[in-house]
């Protein structure tokens, strides 16, 4: 009887929970950054062996480049369809206190054109990701 009982409560209480998703589907996960394509000169720039890394989940990114002493910067990002929009860039300073982002200095090195930037998203699987802005093309792994 008390097995029966606590297997009717587990399924309550599993039958209760509301599990929340994103909507960004496979684009949700970390990501490494393998090469910046420079669109307007044709250039390609091997990003292999760098340490820069995007986190995306629900409607936050973070942007991490460990060789620039840990960087990290937060954006609020919007999906929509096919297109990926960065807004509202805060770095990070410490555990407690964030900066806004006024320019685009620390961004462009990471293949962000500005503090506000729209990718079109051309290639979103598993493994692989594909953003391209009107400047750049961003190829990333799967972490």
């Amino acid at each position: 009887m008390k097995k029966l009982a606590s297997i009717i409560l587990t399924c309550l209480l599993l039958a209760s929970c509301e599990i929340e998703t994103s909507g960004n589907g496979k684009l949700d996960g970390n990501w490494q950054l393998r090469q910046i394509d420079t669109l307007t000169t044709n250039g390609i720039c091997d990003m292999s062996y760098s340490y820069i890394y995007w986190g995306i989940e629900t409607d936050l990114l973070q942007v991490r480049d460990i060789d620039s002493d840990n960087l990290k910067i937060f954006f609020h990002i919007e999906q929509h369809a096919d297109t990926l929009i960065l807004l509202n860039p805060y770095q990070v300073i410490s555990k407690s206190e964030l900066k806004a982002l006024e320019n685009d200095s620390l961004l462009q090195p990471l293949g962000i054109d500005g503090t506000e930037d729209h990718y079109l998203i051309e290639k979103v699987s598993n493994g692989s990701l594909l953003l391209k802005n009107q400047r750049y093309r961003l190829q990333f792994r799967k972490y």
